[in-house]
């Protein structure tokens, strides 16, 4: 089955229509002698590294005296441009699945964009998986989309990003919904991007997976990118306009929810940089803690949890300590009852896997959460 997926890069952001006020412009700049992007000790090309506090957090992790582990984010786009200089040492071999080979040159320049944002985001630790699903129309087959999810399972992806968005009307099954699931139960955090058609998110695909982080775009003022759809799916409101990444050889300034969700995807590689074994729900529940509230008080429709700012990330503390567990709380109400069962069946059957708490789940405490700890947690409340 064909999907007709829109770049989110003004599309995506990228559509071709819009390619044109968006891309303000392009500019021949100086880099380090390495040629690579730049790290913590140098300046950044998106006003987003610092406004979501990226570069302090980077440089904490960096001084810690620890070795920082290899995190992979698998982009899957329209492939990169490898020759670019800003992105040497920064990407390992990745996948056309549409062809069925190693070539993953962009002929788009989308997927080299995104790749930059998440690349100038983070430290050199984190390398980018570029699986080329899209070609420079933007058309794409769900198969080929699935496929490369299963290849970044299959080559050790902590991350995955999609900034691209198909149609969904309906909420119609979709052939990637068992791969999105299969990745998140990996431990895989796969963020998306909302799209730019100026509507409810909930009408693209995937951006209304509930297990999955929605990302919609800001600019500098905190105000909703132009275009950017929203409701009740968005988790957060990210840095997308005016954006300035790599490009082909040089560099460019783009806009779109597209470049709003590498932001997000640079985030969560920088906590998989400082726990290796985060889970999705993890990953959502402290970039919670660390979220700045933009519109109506709480989370809204508008700009989900809002804006977030790591810089006061402390890398000392535990997962637990951040985000306390309460072990049958699955639903996060404070206590433990027969709503927690109910979540825990949804989640178990992919119905809600972006709400309920998975670590409070495991009720028999055999360290894995399935079908087993449904039954635990009806017999402690019979009991």
């Amino acid at each position: 089955m064909k999907i007709r997926y829109r770049l989110l890069s003004a599309m995506l952001a990228a559509v071709a229509v819009l390619a044109v006020p968006f891309g303000v412009g392009a500019a021949e700049t100086e880099d380090s002698s390495t040629g690579a992007l730049n790290n913590y000790r140098l300046g950044y090309m998106s006003w987003g590294v610092k406004k979501m506090g990226l570069d302090v957090l980077q440089e904490k992790l960096e001084k810690s005296g620890k070795k920082l582990p290899e995190v992979r984010v698998a982009v899957l786009d329209t492939g990169i441009t490898t020759s670019n200089k800003y992105l040497q040492g920064r990407y390992i071999e990745g996948y056309n699945t549409m062809n069925n080979s190693t070539d993953v040159e962009d002929d788009a320049y989308h997927g080299t964009e995104v790749s930059g944002v998440i690349a100038d985001g983070t430290s050199s630790n984190v390398k980018i998986i570029p699986v080329k699903v899209m070609n420079q129309t933007s058309n794409s087959k769900m198969a080929d989309t699935a496929e490369g999810i299963y290849y970044a399972i299959e080559h050790g992806a902590d991350v995955i990003n999609m900034s691209l968005s198909g149609d969904d009307k309906n909420h119609t099954y979709h052939s990637l919904d068992k791969a999105i699931a299969d990745a998140v139960a990996k431990n895989i955090v796969v963020v998306v991007a909302a799209g730019n058609e100026d509507t409810d998110a909930n009408l693209r695909y995937p951006a209304n997976k509930s297990n999955v982080i929605t990302v919609t775009s800001v600019n500098k003022n905190n105000t909703l990118g132009l275009l950017a759809n929203y409701g009740s799916v968005v988790d957060f409101a990210l840095p997308g306009m005016n954006i300035l990444m790599p490009h082909k050889s040089i560099m460019f300034l783009d806009s779109g929810t597209s470049f709003a969700a590498p932001h997000a995807a640079a985030a969560a590689a920088l906590l998989k940089t400082w726990r290796k074994d985060l889970n999705q729900y993890q990953i959502v529940e402290i970039l919670k803690q660390y979220a700045v509230d933009l519109g109506d008080k709480g989370r809204d429709d508008t700009y989900g949890w809002g804006m977030l700012d790591l810089s006061k990330f402390d890398i000392n503390k535990t997962p637990e300590q951040i985000v306390p567990v309460t072990v049958g709380d699955i639903n996060k109400d404070g206590r433990v009852s027969i709503h927690d069962v109910t979540c825990l069946q949804r989640h178990l059957a992919d119905i809600s896997a972006g709400v309920c708490d998975v670590r409070a789940a495991d009720i028999n405490g055999d360290g894995k959460v399935d079908i087993n700890d449904v039954t635990a947690l009806q017999t402690k409340l019979i009991s």
